[in-house]
């Protein structure tokens, strides 16, 4: 049973060999090697669900989805990154509420809305920077 989940900024280089193996998911994401993500956003890994729930039209868990990096990952290239970043910050606290009622969750909607909020603003910066992003449930 999955735990949390992370979303992590990223080169478009850094993304294309962590799905071809050729980078190690565990020692990259972990920092156990020099080369890090550029950022990891951690803050709502208890309401992973709810976030895929809430951003699944907006693709904000990724456009793709992999099992590569296991348990299971969503990502998005930097070419598509800023696209999602401007539907996101489209969202707003209303529109949000609307799909949070329309899940089951034991996650207070406060909760929710900030991490959404987080989310959107972590896209906003990894547009800005050029990179792609990463969601890792775990």
């Amino acid at each position: 049973m999955s735990m949390g989940g992370d979303f992590y900024a990223l080169s478009d280089d850094q993304l294309t060999r962590l799905l071809d193996g050729s980078l190690d998911y565990g020692d990259f994401l972990y920092d156990q090697i020099e080369e890090r993500p550029r950022e990891c956003y951690a803050g709502g890994e208890f309401v992973w669900y709810e976030l895929t729930q809430i951003l699944a039209p907006e693709d904000g868990c990724g456009i793709e989805q992999t099992d590569a990096i296991p348990e299971a990952s969503g990502y998005s290239f930097s070419d598509d990154v800023e696209s999602v970043a401007k539907q996101l910050a489209l969202l707003d606290d209303e529109e949000i509420k609307r799909r949070y009622g329309k899940i089951e969750t034991g996650e207070s909607f406060e909760s929710v809305l900030k991490a959404v909020n987080e989310v959107v603003a972590f896209y906003q910066r990894a547009a800005a920077n050029k990179y792609a992003v990463l969601f890792r449930v775990t």
